[in-house]
C-alpha cells in the first residue's frame, strides 16, 4: 500500500486540474498551454525520489510522459494518468495535479523549477500548505527530479 501511495504521490510530482472529468480535446475553448508546459512535453525518467524527508531513489524506477495537459507515469508495468496544471509567473512557480485512481482522483499541488533537461518538483496533498522550498516536511510531501529522455532519430 506504501508503494501505491508512493506512486500516486510521484505522479504527483507532476500535477491538478479543476475539471479532471473532460479531456483536453473536449475543451476547445481552454487557454494555450503555459510556455513551461510545453518544455515539459514528452518523455521523463526520475532520477531522485524522497518522501516524507526520506531518500527512496531505488524503489523510485518509473517513467512519465507529458502531452499536452496530460500525462501517463508507468511504475513496474503499472500506468496511471492524469492532468496537469502549472503556473510559471508564479515564484515559486507552481504545479497542481490531479492522478486517477481505483480510489478516485488524488489531488496535490506544489512547485517546481524546470532547465533544460532537469523537472524538479515538491508538492503535497491538496489541501495542505503549498511547499514553499524543495524539502519534505510534511508526511504526505515529496520530491522527485526527472530527467528528460532523449529520443534517437
Amino acid at each position: 500500500m506504501r508503494r501505491r501511495m508512493i506512486v500516486v504521490a510521484i505522479v504527483a510530482a507532476v500535477f491538478t486540474a479543476p475539471q479532471l472529468a473532460g479531456r483536453a480535446d473536449d475543451n476547445k475553448d481552454e487557454k494555450p498551454l503555459d510556455p513551461d508546459l510545453k518544455k515539459l512535453q514528452g518523455k521523463w525518467e526520475i532520477t531522485y525520489h524522497e518522501t516524507a524527508g526520506e531518500e527512496d531513489t531505488k524503489e523510485a524506477k518509473w517513467t512519465m510522459e507529458v502531452r499536452g495537459d496530460r500525462y501517463t507515469f508507468t511504475v513496474d508495468g503499472e500506468t496511471l494518468k492524469g492532468r496537469v496544471r502549472i503556473d510559471s509567473t508564479k515564484s515559486p512557480k507552481h504545479i497542481e495535479y490531479a492522478t486517477e485512481t481505483d480510489e478516485g482522483v488524488q489531488e496535490y499541488s506544489g512547485i517546481y523549477e524546470l532547465n533544460d533537461d532537469s523537472f524538479k518538483t515538491c508538492d503535497v496533498a491538496k489541501g495542505r500548505p503549498r511547499p514553499t522550498e524543495f524539502k519534505t516536511k510534511d508526511p504526505t510531501g515529496q520530491v522527485a527530479v526527472w530527467k528528460h529522455v532523449k529520443v534517437l532519430d
